[in-house]
């Protein structure tokens, strides 16, 4: 009976440890804002895979086009840049998807006796949908963005664990949304609303 209630123990024990010691867990974040503009007319603005000047984190943009496949690299304000490719493209739906295959990085840290490369956004295998649809006159624009954090062994460093790769991920989204509900619907007090799942 002894020797039993030890090995349950032992289990348990083992149990609780891999429950904080995991490996990566994918996210599905989506930010959504809803303004007093013609979805059509928010739609004019972000459908060109090759212009994002309306959002304001992004200097520049090389490449693009609006065909499946279409490579863009960004040139970041803060410095670095992120490219990525161009999955669906859908005018009648407003709505085009895309995944990011390169990223630089803003340095290294040394974590776990290895050299560990921080890029510029602390993602991995992150996948995005940018949409907008009509609610009664009205648009609302849905960004909803899947991802891992970008270490992929157990016990991630802070600038590399899930809560790093949700930050950078919301700021992103949330910024780009609130610049288009300023240059489409001036004097809007419309506010960006999260999801997060796990």
């Amino acid at each position: 009976m002894k020797k039993m209630s030890l090995f349950v123990s032992a289990v348990l024990m083992m149990l609780t440890g891999l429950a904080h010691a995991h490996g990566p867990v994918r996210a599905k974040l989506t930010a959504t804002i809803t303004i007093d503009a013609p979805a059509a007319k928010v739609w004019d603005v972000i459908k060109n895979y090759g212009d994002m000047s309306w959002h304001p984190d992004i200097k520049s943009v090389s490449g693009g086009g609006n065909d499946k496949g279409a490579v863009r690299t960004l040139t970041l304000q803060g410095g670095g840049s992120i490219t990525e490719e161009l999955k669906s493209h859908d005018d009648a739906k407003m709505a085009y998807k895309y995944k990011i295959t390169d990223m630089s990085s803003t340095g290294t840290i040394k974590h776990a006796g290895q050299d560990e490369k921080i890029p510029v956004l602390p993602v991995g295998n992150y996948a995005a949908e940018l949409s907008v649809a009509d609610k009664g006159g009205k648009a609302e624009i849905e960004w909803v963005a899947t991802y891992y954090r970008a270490y992929v062994n157990n016990n991630p460093p802070a600038e590399l664990n899930e809560e790093a790769a949700d930050k950078a991920v919301t700021d992103v989204l949330t910024t780009g949304l609130e610049a288009l509900a300023k240059k489409l619907a001036p004097g809007s007090s419309a506010k960006v609303a999260i999801e997060l799942k796990r």
